[in-house]
């Protein structure tokens, strides 16, 4: 009635809620990753490959020539060169050094990223696992590097001429690059008849694909860093248009592979919130512990 006072309701007591700590709670991009689109750009990026072998070796000889049209305006000659500078300063995105610093410069600014402690497998052991910074920071670094090694590997069972130690006026075809009989006249280092596939494409693939991963939100950036890495090696010539494209789709396969696959059990993290320390312990609820 009015005017009467409501009396209070009585608190409803009960169980406490349960305990907290013992609930997974692995950061986001330290779940496998839909690899469908990386597996079909680097299907995409094998079939650009093939294609490319009927214009790599005009691509090539242009690249190696280094000269503009003589009828091109002067103002489109400064801007090609200025979009030429930028492509030659994009190597860094491929190259095995400075990659290795940038992945430090990420796991510096990135608190959910650790580097790994170079130890003895952890098998069986828990004291050893390595923690969610730590895994997610491995699948980071595999991805990346995979692809490299993939290439490294064909290098050995694969030669072909680099377009810089290519004479292209006796050698028109794109079949003499692989000829044995013209790689044997070739001097120098055997850096010189390593060209496919191109090892930095399949770094820079890979490294984009690592960061699309982690932070998606960049993926565009990534993959023209990683477009651009590719073609500084198609520009120095240093690889033909074909080897990128090879390189490239090795590096997104190698990628797949970490990205996708999860060989450990991911550690447990405390919850989040007030009182994650003590709360989970005496098993009260974490909200309530202040």
């Amino acid at each position: 009635m009015r005017g009467m006072k409501r009396l209070p309701q009585p608190r409803l007591t009960g169980a406490p809620r349960a305990a907290t700590s013992a609930e997974s709670i692995v950061p986001g991009a330290d779940r496998p990753a839909s690899v469908g689109p990386l597996l079909g750009g680097a299907a995409g990026l094998v079939f650009l490959g093939i294609a490319a072998l009927a214009v790599d070796v005009p691509v090539a000889a242009w690249c190696k020539d280094g000269a503009w049209p003589a009828a091109m305006p002067s103002v489109l000659v400064k801007i090609a060169g200025e979009i030429h500078r930028l492509v030659t300063l994009s190597e860094l995105i491929g190259h095995t050094v400075s990659v290795v610093i940038l992945l430090g410069l990420v796991a510096a600014l990135d608190g959910t990223l650790a580097w790994p402690l170079w130890r003895s497998p952890a098998f069986g052991r828990p004291s050893r696992q390595p923690s969610p910074q730590q895994a997610t920071f491995a699948r980071f670094f595999g991805a990346t590097f995979t692809g490299g090694i993939l290439t490294d590997i064909i290098k050995l069972l694969v030669d072909r001429v680099r377009p810089r130690s290519t004479d292209f006026v006796t050698h028109s075809s794109v079949w003499d690059s692989f000829n044995e009989a013209v790689i044997a006249t070739v001097t120098g280092s055997r850096s010189n008849i390593n060209s496919f596939p191109s090892g930095h494409s399949a770094i820079a693939a890979g490294f984009a694909a690592a960061l699309a991963w982690k932070y998606p939100r960049g993926r565009i950036f990534f993959a023209i860093f990683a477009l651009m890495a590719a073609s500084q090696r198609i520009v120095s010539s240093a690889h033909f248009p074909s080897d990128a494209c090879f390189g490239a789709a090795l590096g997104l396969l190698g990628a797949s592979f970490f990205l996708h696959w999860q060989p450990w059990r991911p550690a447990l993290l405390p919850p989040s919130g007030r009182g994650s320390g003590s709360a989970a312990n005496n098993g009260s609820p974490a909200g309530d512990a202040v």
